[in-house]
């Protein structure tokens, strides 16, 4: 099962997200790597993600507002309403009442971007994401063409949606093997 684009995307932009693509499946099938990808090449993204996480975790203390949840193999941060979502590095931020399945897949996605470009990520995937999705809400002409027309969105929708297959599969796999296991020891 291979990874494809939505959109078309220009030379450059299809290179980086066959490139994303590729990663995506490698990481997936090598979890262990994810997280040392993280501590090393994408330690910057990674220690941001640190710092946001006990900065909202001390007010999370005092406040049912802040939640925070497992998805896959990071976490992430619930707060506020319809604003989607933010990565940085190992978790992510999202709000409570968006597509769960959309929000987490996708900022799963840019996880991925995090560890192949590591401290480049900021400036090929992060900051224009930022840009993008302000634009598209500040001007409204900006957000007539489908958000994830951009590579590193779609790139990050993909990637996202395709690794929590991967690993929905796999749990399920792994479940009925146990099942199947049990029911030939009787």
């Amino acid at each position: 099962m291979e990874i494809k684009p939505q959109y078309k995307h220009t030379k450059v932009g299809q290179f980086l997200f066959d490139l994303t693509a590729k990663m995506t499946m490698f990481i997936v099938r090598h979890q262990w790597f994810y997280y040392v990808l993280s501590f090393t090449w994408g330690i910057l993204m990674t220690l941001i993600s640190l710092l946001v996480t006990v900065v909202l975790f001390l007010p999370s203390l005092f406040t049912k507002k802040i939640k925070f949840g497992k998805w896959g193999w990071v976490y992430y941060i619930q707060l506020g309403k319809y604003w989607g979502g933010f990565e940085t590095g190992i978790m992510f931020l999202r709000d409570e009442e968006s597509d769960e399945a959309y929000i987490n897949n996708h900022e799963f996605g840019h996880t991925m971007q995090n560890i192949l470009f590591g401290p480049l990520d900021p400036f090929i995937s992060t900051i224009p994401s930022v840009i993008h999705y302000w634009l598209s809400e500040i001007f409204p002409k900006y957000g007539e063409k489908p958000y994830a027309a951009l590579w590193f969105e779609d790139s990050a929708d993909q990637c996202g949606k395709w690794a929590h297959d991967y690993i929905k599969a796999k749990k399920q796999y792994i479940k009925e093997s146990k099942e199947l296991r049990k029911q030939n020891k009787r």
